[in-house]
């Protein structure tokens, strides 16, 4: 054969053996779809499986996603537990808890928004400081501020973990001892990257817990998690995971099906009492779950998925500053003009802002109109549209776009 016969026979081969490798990939991953959807439907479980998007990841990128450490306790501290739940069981507690839409003296939402991990077993880390940022709005009564404190504090400086997993105990003395700055300090990076790379100075101005305590370990019950719930707050927990969670869209997952694929910390926001649920933040970003949260059945305590063992409330906040105030917004547009011709066309203009900053855009001409981005958050684009010039004369018209003028000029027809 041929030297140039035998190369294309080489990239065919590859292409072949890619595509059987992509639809073995697919098929997969329907056929464990449809299994967990067989088993809900078998078992009478009450949420439903989907693609999601950690279901489009492999089986390894999805392992990456747990990393739970289990604390192992001592005689004394398995005291004080026992102690704990005492003084808790004591206590009246309403029917139901969601401290995003809390309601009496404490009123609005608590919780900050869905993180997302990545491909780093960091879960730990991400638990930890979702506590301690809920901490912070309850203790001076700020609900829905997005205070956003760095977790790749805890991954690269605090010795409780690295991508490869860590201890939510271990991570919780480090952020009452030394506490954690503003995510801007040490932006997440989802590696085990050096301290050194953190601003200077951080532990000057951040926040810490004034303490914890556990308020279970091996035997959670539903009336010690609700009660711990309503005194201390949102509460960093764990469970056992196994591959069909993976697929869990909404509705109260129950284990149905599925391999174990490992532990993993999650923060614990409310309860339920007429549907029999809690409601769990996790770190998987937004487009898993109930736009990144999950209810979950009071069973799952004492089955398999070991929901609520070694769980930690959080005792206060010190230190850091007070929770930021919406932004200070600043905009820019790239381009600032366009050139047309007579005959009209099309064009975009990009936005540049803070995430958390509003914009909206508007034409100052009829013969410009936008069609896309009228408003946004955040960095964007508006993309607009010139009609045709029919006239004798040039023309020129503006759209304004986050405070900014945008100057579209047009060249007459003739």
């Amino acid at each position: 054969m041929k030297k140039g016969c035998k190369s294309v026979l080489a990239v065919f081969t590859v292409f072949l053996v890619s595509c059987l490798f992509l639809t073995s990939f697919v098929y997969g991953a329907e056929d464990e779809l449809n299994l967990v959807r067989k088993m809900i439907r078998e078992k009478g479980a009450r949420w439903e499986a989907g693609d999601t998007s950690v279901t489009k990841l492999d089986a390894k990128a999805r392992k990456k996603l747990l990393g739970l450490r289990k604390p192992v306790l001592t005689p004394e501290e398995e005291q004080a537990v026992e102690e704990e739940q005492k003084l808790l069981m004591a206590v009246t507690v309403p029917a139901a808890l969601d401290w995003r839409s809390a309601t009496g003296s404490y009123s609005g939402n608590f919780v900050t928004p869905i993180r997302n991990q990545g491909s780093c077993g960091s879960c730990w880390a991400f638990a930890t400081t979702a506590a301690l940022e809920s901490q912070v709005l309850l203790g001076n009564k700020t609900p829905g501020i997005n205070l956003d404190l760095s977790e790749q504090i805890l991954v690269s400086c605090s010795g409780a973990g690295t991508c490869g997993g860590g201890y939510i105990d271990k991570a919780a003395n480090y952020a009452r001892d030394m506490g954690l700055p503003v995510e801007s300090c040490f932006p997440y990076n989802a590696t085990n990257s050096s301290c050194a790379n953190a601003c200077q100075g951080w532990t000057n101005n951040s926040y810490h817990i004034n303490g914890w305590h556990w308020v279970a370990t091996t035997s959670p019950t539903v009336d010690i998690l609700k009660t711990a719930l309503v005194t201390s707050g949102p509460l960093v927990t764990t469970m056992e995971v196994y591959s069909d969670f993976y697929s869990y869209k909404s509705g109260v997952y129950n284990h149905v099906s599925g391999t174990y694929q490992g532990g993993h910390a999650i923060l614990l926001v409310g309860y339920n009492n007429t549907g029999q649920y809690f409601i769990a933040k996790n770190t998987w970003g937004t487009g898993w779950g109930e736009a990144g949260y999950f209810k979950i059945a009071y069973s799952q305590l004492s089955g398999a998925v070991e929901f609520g063992q070694y769980t930690i409330a959080n005792e206060g906040y010190k230190g850091g500053t007070t929770p930021p105030p919406p932004p200070t917004c600043t905009y820019s547009i790239s381009p600032t003009s366009g050139i047309f011709s007579y005959m009209g066309g099309s064009g975009s203009v990009s936005v540049y802002t803070q995430s958390n900053c509003a914009w909206t855009a508007n034409s100052n001409a009829n013969w410009i109109t936008i069609t896309s981005g009228t408003k946004g958050n955040g960095n964007g684009s508006v993309k607009y549209a010139v009609a045709t010039n029919y006239s004798y004369y040039q023309r020129s018209g503006t759209l304004t776009i986050a405070g900014k003028t945008f100057t579209v000029t047009q060249r007459r027809r003739y």
